[in-house]
């Protein structure tokens, strides 16, 4: 067993991300010292799975696991926990809240948290669940105008108010999340949405110039994020993936779906698909090489057609609503962003240079969405750990053993 952790329990963070193919717990610190400044991950431990053809037993038992090992590791029980899961039909759309204060006054997390609140309070949509809500920006009045602002708190004004993304997702993730997070008896502390800790992993790394976009190109979905004048301004999950491709090349070939993955593995959607029509009705001695041949050329432009078409109708509905510049670059992230031609064929349809992750070549786009993924998950819940002991600080250092004990307590 690990040594024990001595560190204030209201400093660690206890992290569970479901993906389609991996299930992963992440056991964090913020700075002992500054808690304000700087996180450092303890623990973080993986299992490979398949979550969607998992039972409900199954999926159950991974996560036990999985956080099993990851405390074990960190040397603490955790008693509560952030999660967040890879599922389609994320989306964003844009909101305003404001506080109105009368008279100038130094703006607090009190003023901060008004304005969000009102932000929260926008209508999603009877079959939708707000998950997550992203400032983009903080505008504070004052006597000589309206200024924008990284952050309002510390600042004097009259008004306040906040742009921000409301990130939604269909109804029922936030229940299911917390029906596995109470199986393992924890407390579900927040639910993070998955495209909004891509965006913040890799966000550092964005050009500044024209517009970025980042698109994880996952198993089961896609999801697509636009960044331009530094602000996030837009991201959706798509329910397209890789085994979407797998699928469509098995129909077509009347195959398996292994065959089908291993011919996905194989192709170049972007090379001219060779014909073996000039073979036809002859004898060939390498009839096989021929079948061969003909089998790959299909499936390169099953693919083809299916990646074109859906890349082309993001990158219109992008134009339409002026979010794409002439100038900026297209980010690779994931599993299907290996498929043969994915650059050139995703270059094409934007319209933008693409590169694979975040430009480092020594990493492969799959391996390093991980990081990206895990360091954007630690950020966001690090900040809101961080909101949540501004917004009751006085009550946290009356009760600092009882209010935060239970988050997480070290092995005895």
């Amino acid at each position: 067993m690990p040594p024990m952790m001595i560190v204030d329990p209201a400093n660690l963070l206890v992290i569970i991300c479901i993906s389609s193919h991996r299930v992963a717990a992440t056991v964090a610190q913020l700075h002992p010292e500054q808690p304000d400044r700087g996180e450092q991950v303890v623990a973080h431990k993986s299992i490979d799975c398949f979550w969607h053809e998992l039972s409900e037993r199954g999926q159950r038992t991974v996560v036990r696991e999985v956080l099993s090992a990851a405390e074990a590791s960190a040397g603490i029980e955790a008693l509560s926990v952030f999660m967040t899961m890879s599922v389609p039909g994320v989306a964003t759309r844009s909101a305003m809240g404001w506080a109105a204060l009368g008279d100038e006054v130094a703006l607090g997390p009190a003023e901060k948290a008004l304005a969000l609140r009102r932000v929260r309070e926008q209508a999603t949509g009877v079959d939708r669940e707000l998950i997550e809500v992203w400032p983009t920006q903080w505008l504070v009045r004052d006597r000589t105008g309206e200024h924008e602002v990284d952050d309002p708190v510390g600042q004097v004004g009259s008004h306040l108010s906040c742009q921000a993304l409301l990130i939604s997702a269909k109804r029922g993730l936030r229940e299911q999340l917390e029906s596995l997070a109470r199986d393992c008896s924890l407390d579900l502390e927040g639910v993070v949405a998955q495209p909004l800790a891509v965006y913040r992993g890799i966000a550092g790394r964005l050009k500044n110039r024209g517009s970025s976009l980042v698109i994880d190109c996952g198993a089961r979905q896609t999801t697509v994020l636009v960044r331009r004048r530094d602000k996030l301004v837009h991201g959706e999950v798509h329910a397209f993936g890789g085994d979407d491709l797998t699928r469509r090349i098995a129909e077509s070939l009347n195959c398996e779906p292994v065959e089908a993955e291993k011919l996905k593995r194989e192709i170049d959607i972007s090379s001219p698909h060779s014909s073996t029509t000039a073979h036809e009705g002859q004898q060939l001695i390498f009839a096989d090489l021929v079948k061969d041949n003909r089998r790959t050329a299909t499936a390169a432009k099953v693919c083809e057609d299916a990646v074109t078409d859906f890349f082309r109708s993001i990158a219109s509905d992008l134009r339409s609503h002026g979010m794409l510049a002439q100038q900026g670059s297209v980010h690779l992230l994931g599993r299907a962003a290996q498929l043969g031609g994915m650059i050139p064929t995703v270059r094409d349809c934007f319209e933008l240079p693409v590169v694979l992750g975040s430009g480092d070549k020594a990493r492969q786009p799959t391996d390093e969405l991980d990081g990206i993924l895990t360091s954007g998950l630690v950020r966001i819940c690090a900040d809101r750990r961080r909101d949540l002991i501004a917004s009751q600080s006085a009550t946290f250092r009356k009760t600092a053993s009882g209010l935060w004990s239970w988050l997480a307590k070290p092995i005895a």
